[in-house]
């Protein structure tokens, strides 16, 4: 009996587990909505295309040291308004989530009305 309890528990903290580590694309959606895509008026798939990446790897290069080379390349495409969305979103801490939002449209996930 208490084996099947233990099971059960396991289970159960598996479960939430993985429903957490899929929250990241969610909440960089969410953050790429409210701060790019509503001021800069660009969709995430012509977002992707704009910084001009062909990889995974280029892409999280972008990332690095808190998103700077991110914020240069939109600055210097003229996009000045969705690095200033990329700003308030590291001001959140949200980067990460932005990061993995990002990778998820460039493997084909590609949520509605972002099209």
């Amino acid at each position: 009996m208490k084996f099947a309890k233990l099971l059960l528990a396991g289970a159960i903290a598996t479960g939430l587990t993985v429903s957490v580590a899929m929250a990241d694309y969610n909440v960089g959606f969410k953050y790429y909505s409210k701060f790019i895509k509503r001021k800069a008026h660009i969709k995430a798939p012509k977002f992707v295309q704009a910084l001009g990446v062909q990889t995974v790897d280029q892409l999280k290069a972008l990332f690095k040291d808190n998103g700077k080379p991110l914020i240069e390349k939109l600055k210097a495409k003229g996009l000045d308004k969705a690095a200033a969305g990329v700003e308030k979103i590291i001001k959140k801490g949200k980067l990460k989530d932005l990061e993995d939002f990002l990778v998820g449209i460039m493997e084909g996930k590609i949520p509605a009305g972002c099209s």
